[in-house]
């Protein structure tokens, strides 16, 4: 194709020191083996803020990849802010709540620069945002069962297990990204159908704070185990979903990340900061790395430097973890030419490690 994008030249300097997986304890594999099996809840750590004002959906659909302004109230997707020169600013949960209201999710540290662009460039007399990480809460639970869990925390006639079947077979079917009001106890709570961990459904509970410590109690008397982050961690390098700052930074065009695979880019959609590059990326030119998985007999060290077979500098590893299914396991931001299925070579301090790059994400 013509009009390569070489973003090679910004990719970031890996640390001084390479930072070596360690292994799940025997606690944390007996709850990644649960959420295969079953289910598991996870504390997390994203925040959340508002976008609201009688223009908010043309504004924001102004600043992000995806078409928010043709999302229904009730539904949500994956976006992004990029830089004007198509650069990341914040990976981001959008769902739209009301007609003129956005609830939007990312990493604290996105967060803070995903609001200084909205104050940058849109008017407040169109729209607003507003942080609200202190008046929510989150839960996450993923697994064969997710639904199950859900249900079973009961709420009213919920805790009736007639009616609690009816909610599974009901949350079993609601799409992808769907949210809608949920009652657990006598908390009301905001439900969302996520695919974070690609093939292993799941949903976010958004509580009000002042239900926080009702929900959070529930969560722990429910029977099913509330995991760590290293379990988070494994299964989301297992369905190669990208992590700002580990995976990708403000150097990553997005298809760089795999995020255009992940839905987070509308290519039908009006113009937004930093739509140029990605749709010249994506009609008539190419990147020049990918994000890619990586196996190994032993684990890999973040950071590492990836040589090929002819001792050509191709890559370096990001994310990397000890999966109990797959062994060793990195994603790593590859040079394109390289092909899965090709033999790589991590530098580290004991000499060369040979891994095997592979397609993401890894076969379940």
């Amino acid at each position: 194709m013509s009009l390569p994008i070489d973003s090679s030249a910004g990719a970031p300097t890996p640390p001084a020191t390479l930072t070596y997986p360690a292994p799940l304890s025997p606690v944390d594999r007996e709850a990644y083996e649960t959420m295969h099996r079953d289910a598991v809840w996870f504390p997390s750590a994203i925040r959340w803020c508002a976008f609201r004002g009688p223009k908010a959906a043309s504004a924001l659909n102004g600043l992000v990849t995806n078409d928010v302004e043709a999302l229904p109230v009730g539904q949500g997707q994956n976006a992004l802010a990029l830089t004007a020169k198509g650069r990341l600013v914040a990976d981001m949960l959008v769902a739209r709540t009301e007609s003129d209201e956005f609830l939007l999710a990312m990493l604290p540290d996105a967060l803070t620069a995903w609001m200084a662009l909205v104050r940058k460039y849109v008017n407040p007399r169109l729209a607003t945002i507003t942080d609200e990480s202190a008046e929510r809460s989150t839960w996450m639970v993923f697994g064969p069962q997710a639904a199950r869990a859900v249900a079973e925390l009961g709420g009213g006639a919920h805790t009736v297990e007639d009616l609690a079947n009816v909610m599974v077979s009901g949350l079993g079917a609601w799409p992808v990204w769907k949210h809608d009001h949920w009652n657990i106890g006598p908390a009301t709570v905001r439900l969302i159908r996520t695919p974070m961990l690609h093939a292993l459904p799941g949903f976010l509970i958004i509580a009000d704070a002042r239900d926080a410590a009702l929900v959070g109690d529930l969560v722990a008397r429910s029977g099913r185990p509330i995991a760590n982050r290293p379990v988070f961690n494994v299964a989301r390098i297992e369905g190669g979903r990208p992590m700002l700052g580990v995976d990708m930074d403000e150097s990553t065009i997005p298809q760089e990340a795999n995020l255009d695979a992940l839905n987070a880019i509308s290519f039908t959609k009006g113009c937004y900061t930093g739509q140029e590059v990605v749709a010249r990326v994506h009609f008539r030119g190419h990147v020049n790395r990918h994000l890619r998985g990586l196996e190994a007999a032993s684990p890999i060290p973040q950071g590492a430097r990836l040589l090929d077979a002819d001792g050509r500098d191709v890559g370096d590893v990001r994310s990397t973890a000890e999966s109990p299914r797959r062994g060793a396991i990195a994603l790593a931001m590859v040079r394109r030419e390289v092909v899965p299925g090709a033999t790589l070579f991590a530098q580290t301090p004991e000499g060369p490690l040979t891994t095997r790059l592979v397609a993401l994400p890894f076969p379940a």
